[in-house]
């Protein structure tokens, strides 16, 4: 059992596999987890270490429909050079990037190349389709709509579709640019001035014409911070229900610590296998 192992920003495969060590010793002997590095090297990313060393990586170098189908060409490259894979373990962006890849592959008819995944605190996926939301990205643009303002002063002439839009983002990329300025997301702007194209097209439930047809587990903190755990819902929501497992546990936006967590995780991915 192969699994691909994918990290967070600001990251590595190196810190991945130390923090992924008590989960990997409860595991089977027989899954074999390759931990890659992202293409991007970059600073060191929110929640990781400072006695943690680099150097960094990013699997992106932004969030725009471009870079995220760059992204996804480099994790093709890998699933294709370094696989075959039955699954993909994720930590945050790396949870994200999964998810992307798996509906982007899924909407377009093509294979995915793995059974199943699971996702550990995933951070808000983006699409690599421009089209996703355009018509709801465009009026927002167009009217120079101020994300920031979270009193929603000038939320009154948005439909109930552009409404959702801003509440998503005000409630995750809004509130984690504010709260940390490790956040890669700080040009909150170019909602309001950017080039529509440059716009992420945040993937959320209603935006989407189907869900993520493979089995997931989806694995969050209970006390991380309320706008990652608002990400790992909305990560959750894209996945058919039928053929989902969520697992939340007692820590922060890190790994499962405690053995019965642990133990709950391992049960979730062996009913995930199973169900492939």
């Amino acid at each position: 059992m192969r699994i691909l192992c994918l990290h967070g920003v600001g990251s590595s495969g190196a810190i991945l596999e130390k923090q992924m060590s008590n989960l990997r010793r409860e595991l089977d002997p027989s899954f074999e987890l390759v931990f890659v590095d992202g293409p991007f090297e970059c600073g060191r990313g929110p929640g990781v270490s400072e006695y943690q060393p680099g150097p960094y990586f990013s699997h992106t170098q932004g969030y725009s429909p471009a870079d995220i189908t760059q992204a996804l060409g480099y994790l093709e490259e890998i699933l294709e050079d370094e696989g075959p894979f039955d699954g993909i373990f994720g930590f945050s962006q790396g949870s994200a990037l999964t998810l992307s890849y798996l509906y982007q592959q899924q909407a377009a008819g093509c294979p995915v190349a793995v059974k199943f995944a699971c996702l550990f605190s995933a951070a808000m996926p983006c699409s690599p389709d421009a089209t996703l939301g355009h018509a709801v990205i465009s009026k927002l643009r167009a009217m120079e709509y101020d994300i920031m303002d979270r009193a929603g002063a000038n939320g009154r002439d948005l439909t109930s579709e552009e409404q959702e839009l801003v509440e998503i983002l005000q409630r995750t990329v809004v509130e984690a640019a504010i709260q940390d300025p490790l956040f890669p997301w700080t040009d909150m702007d170019v909602y309001r001035r950017g080039k529509v194209d440059a716009i992420p097209r945040v993937m959320y439930s209603s935006a989407l014409v189907q869900k993520i047809q493979i089995p997931t587990v989806h694995v969050w903190g209970k006390n991380d911070f309320e706008y990652m755990i608002r990400m790992a819902e909305l990560s959750c929501g894209l996945c058919d229900q039928s053929i989902s497992k969520r697992v939340l546990h007692s820590g922060l936006h890190d790994m499962p610590k405690k053995q019965a967590e642990i133990k709950d995780v391992l049960r979730k991915i062996d009913w995930a296998i199973a169900q492939a």
